[in-house]
């Protein structure tokens, strides 16, 4: 089966993926019956394995830095994919959570290319910092990988960067559709979505 397949298979059955009649408020601000979440599947020695031979495929036998924006899981698949694969990596602190540390680089900036690593993409805001930041350090072209591009089709050809998704979250409701993990109100509900994603 192939590896789009197992994640997409896989992340319904962990509960990754939800679909709910109370909306829940995005990042954005938007309000949606969907929500995903890849926090619990991550931390899975299994969903962690499968989300790297993701990574590890794309990435080819290419030369890069992995780095990572500012959300939560942003570093630990930075770092736990540096350390598969034995890149170098860097880190950034967007913020003064840690006094005198805001918009602080860690790790050896080189004019290699640079793959940022994220779980999922929405607006892309953490990420559009955290390139912008590499970018004034002295990093190579900076690239987005994500695991589930969540952008309506209208917001994906103006992005800043390049980015690389194994899977949509179109296509990840399609199969919750399709594979029977969606039933009765869910389904119109995804069906919302999916015209919202049309855009």
């Amino acid at each position: 089966m192939p590896l789009e397949k197992r994640l997409c298979r896989a992340l319904w059955q962990a509960g990754a993926v939800t679909v709910s009649q109370q909306p829940v408020t995005l990042k954005s601000g938007r309000q949606s019956h969907v929500y995903v979440s890849l926090r619990h599947f991550l931390c899975a020695p299994d969903g962690l394995r499968l989300c790297g031979d993701l990574f590890g495929r794309h990435l080819g036998e290419a030369a890069v830095t992995v780095a990572a924006a500012a959300s939560l899981l942003s570093p630990v698949l930075a770092g736990a994919f540096a350390a598969r694969f034995g890149l170098p990596l860097l880190l950034f602190r967007p913020d003064e959570t840690e006094k005198g540390l805001a918009g602080r680089v860690f790790g050896q900036v080189s004019s290699l290319p640079t793959i940022l690593l994220d779980d999922v993409l929405t607006s892309g805001g953490t990420a559009l910092a955290a390139a912008r930041a590499y970018g004034e350090h002295g990093a190579g072209e900076v690239s987005l990988f994500v695991f589930v591009d969540k952008r309506p089709r209208s917001r994906r050809a103006d992005f800043p960067l390049p980015v690389a998704a194994p899977l949509t979250l179109e296509a990840l409701l399609r199969h919750g559709i399709e594979a029977g993990y969606l039933t009765g109100e869910a389904v119109a509900l995804a069906g919302t979505e999916l015209e919202y994603l049309k855009r």
